[in-house]
């Protein structure tokens, strides 16, 4: 199955996949339609360039936050967009970031904890820290989920209560390690 970026999405909901034509847009110059950009992201995921896709990202993020504001619907989509390029990366540690990142945009901009994109990316964010295989990693960014946890507990129940647990055996595994 090949490689997928998010589409544009209803700034309220999670951001869908769907696969694009080929176009690339130029490195330099005008930012690109979002259809475009989605195209360029795609074609560099598909090809195992995700140091590009994130660049690229990166780029429209910025400029997003420039022109629209940290907590516009522009650049949250592409805050979006850089958490699911890091998990097809088959980075947990920097997608987990990333999603915790537009969690606290998201509240930040006002959005309340039990909105559904709030809580959405607040699951997200938990469900990659799951997947950080290196310890030292996952310590390092447990406390930023269970603050955003104490904030959005989401609709399943235990989910703080998760974090709090893999934090102390992970620090049980830091304290025992020579």
């Amino acid at each position: 199955m090949p490689a997928v970026v998010p589409a544009p999405a209803d700034p309220g909901a999670p951001a869908p996949y769907a696969a694009l034509p080929a176009v690339v847009p130029p490195p330099s110059g005008p930012e690109p339609e979002v259809s475009d950009a989605h195209t360029a992201l795609t074609l560099a995921v598909q090809g195992g360039r995700h140091a590009e896709a994130e660049a690229l990202v990166v780029r429209w993020e910025r400029g997003a936050v420039r022109e629209h504001g940290a907590g516009s619907a522009e650049a949250l989509h592409w805050g979006e967009v850089r958490a699911d390029i890091a998990m097809l990366a088959g980075d947990a540690g920097r997608s987990c970031e990333a999603w915790m990142a537009v969690a606290a945009a998201r509240l930040s901009a006002g959005q309340s904890p039990d909105d559904p994109a709030v809580e959405a990316a607040v699951d997200r964010a938990h469900h990659q820290w799951g997947r950080i295989g290196d310890p030292a990693r996952a310590r390092e960014l447990g406390p930023t989920l269970a603050g955003l946890r104490e904030r959005v507990p989401g609709r399943r129940e235990g989910a703080l209560h998760h974090v709090q647990e893999r934090l102390r055996r992970l620090q049980g595994r830091l304290q025992t390690q020579p």
